[in-house]
């Protein structure tokens, strides 16, 4: 978001139904101790807002779900996403996918992370191709250790794919493929991983079809 934010992308809708924990601060370096219990939608729109305020940023402190997911989302031309969820991330693809809108995912965990975008009209792997066993699984593992140098770089890394997409340089993006770094703390190794689309997906085979 900051990065987002200080290159001037136009408008920025920023959707969160959480609020500030201090289990948060040690890798969500927008929030401060001050922010703690506040909504971090409401708390990130207000600040990124004094960073730049010739754009448009709004926060929604709103969980998006089946029953929302198109009044709220289907305007946009891409989106973002970053939740801990395993049913929010897989909801979000196959809503992209129907709408044909782009989408970047970013994930970072211990001190290890990766980024990929799906890209509808180009008829990419999207993220059931990644993760072919994980789509219908409704609850997550649960919290894991992470911290900030595999946040942030897992967040610029998916601030550039937004770059790339508004200044025209939508062929570089991660497309059936995804960035992958190792722990920053001892090897600092960054791999390219393939993946084709899967013709056996359950998931994009149906609506690319």
């Amino acid at each position: 978001l900051y990065n987002l934010t200080a290159a001037g992308i136009g408008h920025i809708d920023i959707y969160d139904h959480d609020t500030v924990d201090l289990s948060n601060l040690n890798r969500q370096i927008l929030y401060q101790t001050q922010d703690i219990g506040k909504s971090k939608a409401l708390t990130s729109a207000h600040k990124l807002s004094l960073l730049n305020p010739e754009i448009a940023i709004d926060g929604y402190p709103v969980m998006i779900d089946r029953s929302n997911i198109e009044s709220l989302l289907s305007p946009y031309e891409i989106i973002v996403e970053g939740g801990d969820s395993p049913a929010g991330r897989n909801l979000i693809n196959e809503f992209c996918l129907e709408r044909n809108i782009n989408f970047v995912h970013a994930s970072a965990q211990f001190s290890y992370g990766y980024v990929f975008s799906v890209l509808p009209k180009r008829r990419t792997a999207c993220f059931c191709c990644f993760f072919p066993t994980d789509y219908t699984r409704e609850v997550s593992t649960g919290p894991v250790p992470v911290n900030t140098l595999s946040t942030s770089v897992a967040g610029a890394l998916g601030a550039a794919e937004v770059m790339k997409y508004f200044l025209g340089y939508e062929e570089n993006m991660l497309f059936n493929q995804r960035l992958c770094f190792s722990s920053l703390l001892l090897s600092s190794d960054f791999i390219t991983e393939n993946q084709p689309r899967r013709a056996d997906c359950p998931v994009c085979s149906k609506i690319y079809n």
